[in-house]
């Protein structure tokens, strides 16, 4: 029994609201989704997404509303009054056309979120309680002010918020499903808590019956039913936009693909048009400025068009020679065949070059290397060229290349020449009668099979590195005479230049220099035996003095010895007397010491002739001096030498006297190599200390073994050595206050390297 006096207590099925929350999220994400195309849309189709998506967004939320209302139960029958809840319908569809058209605007500001969200609110507001309206019951629905105001509020806030979302999410860039899925939640949450904070409002008080007239209840079937058919409509409306999306989104691209087809054949027209009116501009310069006849003629023979040139070499005009009055045709070419190949007479000719004789206004003859080229429909052209100075030209280029043959045949050395691409074209004759072989034999590279197999790889990496640079060689190798006989020649090549500047090859000479070479050899050989008779003479006069220095010490050292030795066999041994004799003779032994320790600093403490010394002239120097002694042991010497090198302050003698020992010791080192060029680099560079010059072989290089003795005094690795050199040498470069040591080189031999202070 319910008291009439007291409010009915109602309960929620929270199933029905979590589905009344599920429709209202479906029916946000489909109003989010429909903004988008009725933005896009224009005209009727505007009209037709903006009417379709106010009924679809409309359905959402009142079916999301009518689903609350129905989770909601009491303990007295509930039924509706049907018109009402049309009536409520129509309030959102009318409220949800606001939004969308409010949201779908190009351009929305603070007072228009605010006014849409307003109108849109209070069509929310209408719904809700319109739909409440439409409620019969035997009870008084009676309302809280304070909760109806919040849920007023709720709809303006909502309201405002989903028009917003709306508006931002709209743009087809902005859409992605988990960005819209999100708002979609939140909106949806927004509109629940709207309703259910609508519905906290209301309170039933027992009453009498209700008229039930144009009322209906609704079954569980039906609930489902509306359930169901508002998701149906939603996920239509949804698809529906979806696939506009897609089917605009393909239109667009294929409107954009369109239009970039059509842009780039019109940039391709362009380009081609700018081609054809750049190459016409191209042709009628090359037409009016090019340095050769060009005649068109018709298929008659009629000349047509004649260029600038043409006019000049010939001297009569295009309307001269078109006179019919005038016979200029025949006199200007007297040669039948020109006129034969004008008139097409003679077919095969067209594209073969041919030597006529023109005779010009002024009544001389000249020669003209002419074709013409018959063209398809007829036509054709003539091509000519005055080559009347380049014939008198080549007639005296024959003439000097037959007096050259004869002097050059005639000179009492061999002369050869290279083209450019390093293969030589010419030997004369004194070269083919000392080879004994034919000049076809000697062209190209076949020169190359008669120099001696042990100075091949030196002679042609000469030849090759001053090919490169355009730089005069000068080389001595083997090359095999008639006679089988291997004899030394001295090889001078320098390169040629055309008039013009361009390079032109080379050209050499060569002399036979066996019997010099061993007359510069036993000269040698005379100063070889000369410098080792007074390396002895200085030996011995060294020895002299060290003995004599050193034979008092030696002496006392034995008398003490022997002292001791007796001390030791006495019985009992005077081990204190033998130990005072040994004493005394490491003092002697020590003494010895001193004197060669002395010795040696006397040879250090030679003062040199101190001046500033450019060291890139020690250099030069040294290497005029040795330039023999380097083509006899087939060396090919290259330098790098830094410019604007400081000076250092240094004795000039010494210091080549250090430089012409490293070098020959480097030829030495180098002198039993076979399967590798024999090369010497010597370089020169700023140092921190000051100037550093390297002199690198590639020799037989340095034994691990000897590497730390080569500069001790005496040690030799030479056959004939005294061991002197090395040791001297750094005495001098450290006498400059410099450094010399030496490494393995970077593949083989040897590098030594000097470094001296550069002047104050």
């Amino acid at each position: 029994m319910i008291s009439p006096n007291t409010a009915l207590t109602g309960s929620y099925d929270y199933s029905e609201v979590a589905r009344s929350i599920l429709i209202a999220i479906a029916a946000s994400y489909a109003a989010l989704d429909l903004t988008g195309r009725v933005t896009v849309a224009r005209g009727r189709v505007r009209l037709a997404w903006l009417s379709g998506g106010a009924i679809a967004m409309g359905i959402g939320i009142w079916a999301m509303h009518f689903k609350g209302m129905l989770a909601f139960r009491l303990p007295v029958p509930v039924e509706y009054h049907w018109p009402t809840v049309l009536a409520s319908l129509l309030v959102a569809i009318l409220a949800s056309a606001v939004a969308l058209y409010v949201a779908s605007r190009q351009k929305m500001g603070p007072v228009e979120a605010l006014t849409g969200g307003v109108i849109m609110a209070c069509g929310i507001a209408g719904m809700h309680y319109i739909g409440m309206a439409a409620m019969r019951l035997p009870a008084i629905t009676q309302f809280s002010a304070l909760l109806v105001t919040f849920s007023i509020l709720f709809a303006i806030l909502f309201s405002m918020a989903a028009l917003l979302l709306a508006f931002d999410l709209r743009e087809e860039t902005k859409w992605t499903v988990p960005r819209r899925l999100g708002s979609a939640t939140v909106m949806g949450a927004a509109v629940s808590a709207m309703h259910y904070t609508g519905m906290a409002a209301a309170s039933f008080v027992p009453a009498s019956p209700p008229d039930l007239s144009h009322a209906v209840s609704i079954s569980p079937v039906g609930d489902y039913g509306l359930f169901v058919a508002t998701l149906v409509v939603l996920f239509a409306a949804i698809v529906t936009s979806s696939v506009d999306r897609r089917a605009s989104a393909e239109l667009q691209r294929r409107n954009q693909e369109l239009e970039r087809r059509v842009a780039e054949r019109t940039l391709q027209l362009e380009a081609v048009n700018h081609e054809l009116r750049k190459q016409k501009e191209v042709f009628q310069k090359i037409f009016e400025n090019i340095p050769v006849m060009i005649v068109l003629l018709d298929h008659g023979g009629r000349h047509e068009l004649v260029n600038p040139e043409w006019e000049r070499t010939i001297g009569w005009t295009l309307k001269e020679i078109r006179e019919p009055n005038l016979d200029i045709f025949a006199e200007a070419f007297p040669d039948l065949q020109y006129r034969q190949m004008v008139k097409g007479d003679i077919a095969a000719s067209s594209n073969e070059w041919a030597d006529l004789k023109v005779r010009v206004r002024d009544g001389r003859v000249i020669d003209v290397a002419a074709t013409f080229v018959h063209l398809s429909d007829g036509s054709s052209l003539f091509i000519g060229k005055d080559i009347t100075e380049w014939k008198r030209t080549q007639a005296e280029l024959r003439e000097s290349e037959a007096r050259f043959r004869l002097v050059a045949d005639s000179a009492p050395v061999m002369i050869w020449m290279s083209g450019t691409d390093k293969l030589c074209t010419y030997f004369n004759k004194p070269w083919l009668d000392f080879t004994g072989r034919s000049i076809d034999r000697e062209l190209g590279k076949g020169w190359a099979e008669g120099v001696h197999p042990e100075d091949l790889r030196s002679c042609m990496v000469t030849y090759i590195q001053s090919f490169d640079r355009r730089e005069e060689f000068r080389m001595e190798y083997r090359l095999r005479r008639h006679d089988g006989e291997y004899r030394w020649v001295l090889d001078i090549g320098v390169p040629r230049f055309n008039p013009d500047g361009s390079f032109a090859g080379y050209i050499g000479s060569c002399i036979d220099v066996t019997e010099q070479r061993r007359a510069e050899e036993r000269l040698r050989q005379t100063q070889r035996d000369l410098a080792r008779v007074a390396r002895i003479v200085i030996m011995g006069e060294l020895t002299a003095s060290i003995a004599h220095e050193i034979n008092q010490p030696l002496a006392a050292v034995a008398t003490n010895a022997s002292a001791s030795l007796h001390w030791l066999a006495s019985q009992p041994p005077n081990l204190d007397e033998a130990r005072q004799a040994m004493a005394n003779a490491m003092n002697e032994a020590d003494r010895a010491s001193d004197v060669i320790k002395r010795l040696r600093t006397l040879l250090q403490k030679t003062p040199p002739q101190l001046q500033a010394v450019n060291v890139n002239e020690v250099i030069r120097d040294v290497l005029a001096l040795v330039h023999r002694e380097l083509i006899t042991g087939g060396v090919a010497t290259r330098t790098e030498l830094a410019p604007d090198l400081p000076t250092v302050l240094g004795d000039r003698v010494q210091l080549q006297q250090v430089l012409l020992n490293l070098i020959m010791n480097a030829v030495d080192a180098m002198i039993t190599i076979k399967d590798r060029p024999r090369t010497l680099l010597i370089k020169s560079a700023i140092d921190a200390e000051g100037v550093m010059v390297e002199v690198q072989d590639s020799g037989t290089g340095l034994d691990p073994e000897q590497a730390s003795r080569i500069f001790d005094s005496f040690f030799t690795t030479k056959p004939e050595g005294i061991g002197m050199g090395l040791s001297i040498s750094r005495s001098i470069v450290e006498a400059h206050g410099g450094r010399l040591r030496a490494e393995p080189g970077p593949s083989h031999g040897a590098v030594f390297q000097v470094i001296l202070p550069k002047a104050a």
